[in-house]
């Protein structure tokens, strides 16, 4: 086992994406993990489709939601989006910050935006009409901290100890 660099260690662990890369992940079609404050301390997850617009997160869900209860009854919030792996990096990006609520014409203005950013558009007004119905909020989160990591120095680093490419170092998914 070699020696511990702390220098190499230090340069994976603080490589930070620039922000060109981290709004490219926000622009993709990826799932977000939100978490969300329970009433007894503990972090309620849950994956969601997103928007980014005007350095604020939003995603939809139904009032009646354990997420939209926690954000409205603490008013905080964290979601994190792990993507850039299909284009050769591996980037995560996650904002903490301030929940707001939604509703009426707001919401449904924002969902619709959100849901043509995954729906294709000849499905999207049916999309829209079935998921209206459900769905009778925006969550928007506006960050005040941001935190983000690329895995590019890693597989930099880890590369060179390998015989192989480093995606196919790794099992697939079905193995």
């Amino acid at each position: 086992m070699g020696e511990h660099d702390a220098a190499e260690t230090a340069r994976v662990y603080r490589a930070k994406p620039n922000d060109d890369e981290i709004a490219d992940v926000l622009g993709q079609r990826l799932t977000a993990t939100v978490g969300t404050l329970n009433e007894d301390g503990s972090v309620h997850l849950a994956y969601v489709i997103f928007l980014y617009e005007d350095g604020r997160l939003y995603f939809e869900t139904a009032s009646m939601t354990r997420k939209a209860r926690n954000a409205a009854e603490r008013g905080r919030l964290s979601m994190i989006v792990q993507g850039g792996a299909s284009s050769g990096r591996n980037l995560m990006v996650a904002a903490e910050g301030t929940a707001r609520i939604l509703h009426g014409d707001s919401a449904q203005q924002i969902n619709r935006r959100l849901r043509a950013k995954y729906i294709n558009p000849t499905a999207l007004d049916g999309i829209d009409t079935a998921w209206s119905q459900l769905d009778d909020i925006a969550v928007e989160l506006t960050p005040h901290r941001w935190r983000s990591w690329t895995g590019s120095v890693l597989h930099e680093v880890t590369s060179r100890h390998l015989s192989v490419p480093f995606a196919d170092a790794w099992l697939p998914d079905n193995a």
